[in-house]
């Protein structure tokens, strides 16, 4: 009877609270605010620690973030876990998603953005990483079209249909809420790729996912375990004066 009531408490959420309302109630904890003198104190430890790293991430425009897993040193919000290997998943699917567009990133440009989300998307303090919705806000700004889908048919296939790059936020589990929340960045190109999903290669090292041939498959295998998607945003280059989504 104990496990029972166990496993219907950790999967009730998954199970039973629509999408929609779930992404509503992560952007209220938005509203309690990383204190501005953390977000400084923040960014010149981020930017002084990035300029130190020879990741091949700032010199291939090709190359993705794959090894969330190693960014402990890297500092996000003001939470018990406030580093970007805890809670930085959404802002590093936005970082490898504007590169995978605009072909930059640069140590610079991951401060700049793990700041501006301190502001504007941090939700309890970063604790629960950064609101999907405050991704898409981001996008928006920067001049980029998005469509933002909560599963339902009709926008899946039409960001499927017309999206080449996209930010999926899903349970990792969708029988344990336990097992916590992953969101990535997927690109399309000769089927779908998933970054940042902690896939390791025949010497260990993190690295992207292996193609799929649909969409629907590509977030099955987010995790090792019954993926349920949350939500999926599309992102579209709206048109060639796009500014750059590494704002300054």
């Amino acid at each position: 009877m104990r496990k029972a009531a166990k496993t219907f408490f950790v999967s009730f959420i998954p199970k039973y609270i629509g999408n929609k309302t779930v992404i509503r109630v992560y952007h209220m904890l938005t509203w309690i605010k990383v204190p501005r003198s953390v977000r400084e104190r923040n960014y010149r430890h981020n930017l002084e620690n990035l300029r130190k790293s020879k990741k091949a991430v700032w010199k291939d425009a090709g190359v993705c973030i794959e090894n969330q897993k190693q960014w402990k040193d890297i500092w996000f919000g003001a939470g018990r876990h406030h580093d970007m290997m805890y809670s930085g998943c959404e802002i590093i699917a936005a970082f490898n998603a504007a590169k995978t567009m605009q072909g930059a990133g640069s140590p610079e440009d991951m401060a700049g953005l793990i700041r501006y989300f301190e502001a504007k998307g941090a939700a309890l303090w970063g604790t629960f990483g950064t609101s999907p919705l405050a991704v898409a806000e981001y996008f928006k700004r920067c001049g980029f079209e998005v469509l933002l889908s909560y599963g339902d048919r009709r926008t899946m296939e039409a960001i499927e249909r017309d999206s080449f790059v996209m930010i999926a936020t899903v349970y990792n589990d969708k029988c344990d809420i336990t097992k916590q929340i992953h969101t990535v960045c997927i690109t399309r190109k000769n089927g779908y790729v998933l970054h940042n999903a902690y896939v390791r290669d025949r010497n260990g090292d993190y690295t992207a996912s292996p193609s799929y041939e649909t969409l629907e498959n590509a977030i099955a295998h987010i995790s090792n375990e019954e993926t349920k998607l949350i939500c999926l945003l599309g992102i579209y280059r709206s048109n060639p004066c796009t500014q750059s989504a590494f704002r300054k």
